[in-house]
């Protein structure tokens, strides 16, 4: 298993369905019938990074965590693309409320989100919610290399909590306060992390700068992060997946599908901090196996971690952030979402804050990589370092920042070396004497002849690629189901994992 969806288990209408759970929308959606539903007329069409879904706004008696609701208004879809289409299935989205389109469409508070009326029905029950991702052993071959494997240690159950906090992660309280930002098109649960709050996988500081202008909250080297647990993999601003991965021996760029092909037996470690504390990512959780090489019997693995595209990290449309923090980091952490305002029509000053508590144990993590990958013979000791920075990959076109940790010459980027300037600014003045002689010529030509030719200059289009975008889900109170059901036919082709409800 991959850990590719979360869902947790709801009913509406009496009937049961099995929803995907997003922390990065904000409606709920379903795909079957709805005992005793009432049909708003009001039309609804739903879309995400992959996919749309499309029908009408009705409303019935929805049950979440034990709360009932009744009058919920979600949408009744009889028009799925790119979306599960089996009934009985759908998605709740636990995204601040800002972000509805049923709310915006209905304009009342007969449209408010299911947590917002859960908490404004329920006025002593806390404006939090609490997630935790279940994890799985994953589907390697090698988990079959030896028959004497110790069992994998870092299992846990996934649960969802609204109004409280699992009474075995209460330390989370405890954590650091980190500020809930608006994100531009609020749909997201989003802050800041530390300055140069990433730790590589040669145990020093990424240097970071976010792309983002009119800054609220921290400085300029704190990239904006939102939690998205609808998105299988994480993505991060491109020069950070090559500070992951570029320096892996071995490693490869795929360029088609935006994402570093690894060797499944290099163990990597790398931390993200947030609020002075580290958080430390499984190293399963940094790549993924993803299937064997028929022609030579590897295994082949891939980085969880994505680049970010600029035209993404860019455009206030998508939202104003430098990072996505999907599954493959949530997984790694207790994550808790006061609302505070974000509640609709709430009457609570109090400003949101989110609380993160790491549930990695460091040593435990270790033995799950040399059981899952290594066929339970430690190896790691003797695998090959890191090459030097200066000899690491590049898998992005262009870098926006340089996140080289090193001080030395030897860590500058080749762009800023004078070597290599001398030598662009000679090709380019021999390039521009080139394209002035033959400027020269072609205007002699023209003044002969006397006659005008012209022919179309179409500029070069590269196509444009949705990201890989949301495949996982989450369960409330009860043990989130996992799959890792890779349907095909996205409009992002990935021959790794598909993404049937992306952002």
């Amino acid at each position: 298993m991959s850990d590719t969806e979360y869902t947790c288990e709801i009913t509406l209408g009496g009937s049961p369905f099995v929803v995907s759970i997003d922390t990065g929308s904000a409606d709920l959606w379903v795909y079957g019938s709805v005992p005793g539903t009432v049909n708003t007329t009001v039309p609804a069409n739903l879309s995400y990074g992959i996919g749309s879904v499309a029908g009408f706004i009705n409303t019935a008696t929805l049950v979440f965590d034990d709360y009932v609701i009744s009058e919920q208004a979600y949408l009744n879809v009889d028009a799925l693309v790119q979306q599960p289409n089996s009934p009985g299935t759908g998605l709740i989205g636990l995204g601040p409320s800002a972000g509805s389109q049923i709310l915006g469409s209905l304009n009342s508070s007969k449209g408010d989100t299911p947590l917002d009326r859960i908490f404004k029905q329920n006025t002593t029950t806390p404006n939090i919610l609490t997630i935790l991702l279940s994890r799985t052993p994953e589907n390697s071959t090698a988990a079959n290399k030896s028959d004497t494997l110790v069992p994998i240690l870092d299992e846990q159950p996934g649960q969802i909590t609204i109004g409280e906090v699992l009474s075995e992660y209460e330390s989370i309280t405890k954590q650091a306060k980190l500020p809930g930002l608006v994100d531009t098109v609020n749909q997201h649960w989003k802050t800041v992390l530390d300055p140069n709050g990433i730790i590589g996988p040669d145990g020093s500081k990424l240097n970071t700068v976010s792309v983002q202008t009119n800054l609220s909250e921290g400085q300029s080297d704190q990239l904006r992060v939102v939690f998205d647990s609808g998105f299988t993999r994480p993505q991060v601003p491109a020069a950070v997946t090559d500070a992951f991965y570029g320096r892996i021996p071995g490693a490869t760029w795929d360029e088609d599908d935006t994402l570093w092909i690894v060797p499944c037996d290099y163990e990597l470690n790398v931390t993200f901090i947030f609020g002075g504390i580290e958080y430390p990512i499984h190293p399963l959780d940094l790549t993924q196996f993803a299937g064997v090489d028929t022609s030579t019997g590897d295994d082949i693995c891939v980085g969880w971690f994505q680049p970010l595209a600029e035209n993404i990290a860019t455009n206030p449309s998508f939202g104003s952030f430098d990072a996505i923090l999907g599954m493959a980091f949530l997984r790694n952490v207790y994550l808790s979402v006061n609302y505070g305002d974000f509640v609709e029509g709430s009457d609570t000053k109090a400003d949101p804050f989110i609380q993160l508590l790491s549930t990695l144990n460091r040593t435990d993590a270790h033995l799950d990589f040399v059981n899952t990958r290594l066929g339970g013979k430690d190896t790691t000791g003797s695998q090959k370092p890191l090459v030097p920075v200066s000899q690491g990959q590049t898998g992005s076109a262009t870098l926006s920042e340089d996140i080289s940790t090193g001080t030395n010459g030897s860590s500058q980027p080749v762009y800023k070396k004078t070597w290599f300037i001398v030598v662009v600014a000679v090709v380019g003045a021999i390039i521009l004497a080139a394209i002035g002689g033959i400027i020269y010529t072609l205007t002699r030509r023209t003044r002969r002849s006397n006659v005008r030719s012209e022919s179309a200059f179409v500029p070069p289009m590269g196509s444009y690629k949705p990201l890989i975008m949301k495949e996982d889900g989450a369960e409330i109170r009860v043990p989130i189901g996992q799959y890792s059901d890779h349907q095909s036919g996205s409009g992002y082709h990935d021959p790794y994992s598909d993404d049937p409800h992306g952002h």
